[in-house]
């Protein structure tokens, strides 16, 4: 009996990045709980985006990838996009938008943040859930098409968004005491059944460079930390041809073959 099992090298890489994402999820829940900064604990989820998308790379790249990457995959983006924004909207309620969600607020005759602590935690379920059954469904579903939100576009969409509050100046409590609905209604999604397309390179002449450029400006966006609320834009509209367009008849057309 062996005291390790033996690693091919190549698969370190990616799931070293795999941990190193994870890991930014985990700050990001400390900091966001323990009375930080918001802002930062933002950030370190949209660091984790983009090492997400970056370890799928290098895992194909080196010809990597392995069921061990995948299971680890989920667990971190489990942290990272279930986890983290969850607990980044419920200190962003309850500190920035009290009237509607702090200790002394009711809805419905209920501790309002007892009602925003189950929305928290019906989006880190929901999170879970999103993630085994795309781990369970992607043979079926193919390499073109995801049913329902993607949870690290969820995870990102809710970081951005409160980034982009405050770069826009619009860091008000009204403002504010929106994101728990936008989450709740994110976690719905996660687990619908609506088809959207995968942001996969096209192989048209035209359109691949339009969307290697599009790709490129997000990650410099999200790096150089400006204009953030283009990479909102960009996202939103992104999910929304997704959603109500192309993913529709991307599935028809699946389902004809």
């Amino acid at each position: 009996m062996k005291l390790f099992d033996p690693v091919p090298p190549r698969t370190i890489p990616p799931n070293l990045v795999t941990a190193t994402a994870m890991s930014f999820g985990l700050v990001s829940i400390y900091t966001s709980l323990s009375g930080g900064d918001l802002q930062r604990a933002a950030w370190f989820v949209l660091i984790a985006v983009l090492l997400d998308k970056l370890d799928g790379s290098i895992a194909r790249a080196l010809k990597g990838s392995s069921e061990f990457g995948v299971q680890m995959d989920s667990f971190a983006d489990n942290v990272a996009f279930g986890m983290a924004p969850a607990a980044l909207i419920f200190r962003a309620a309850h500190d920035l938008a009290p009237q509607t969600w702090g200790d002394m607020a009711q809805i419905a005759g209920l501790s309002a943040t007892s009602v925003l602590a189950a929305l928290c935690l019906f989006y880190a379920v929901m999170t879970t859930i999103r993630l085994a059954r795309f781990n369970v469904m992607t043979a079926a579903l193919g390499p073109e098409i995801f049913l329902g939100l993607p949870s690290t576009l969820s995870g990102g969409v809710l970081a951005t968004l409160f980034l982009s509050v405050d770069q826009l100046g619009l860091d008000r409590p009204e403002v504010f005491a929106f994101f728990p609905l936008l989450m709740t209604i994110n976690a719905f999604l996660m687990v619908s059944n609506l088809p959207l397309p995968k942001a996969k390179l096209s192989k048209h002449k035209i359109l691949m460079p339009i969307q290697a450029g599009l790709a490129l400006l997000v990650y410099v966006l999200v790096l150089t930390r400006i204009w953030l609320w283009l990479v909102l834009l960009l996202v939103v509209a992104y999910l929304a041809v997704g959603f109500l367009f192309l993913g529709p008849r991307m599935w028809s057309a699946s389902r004809r073959d």
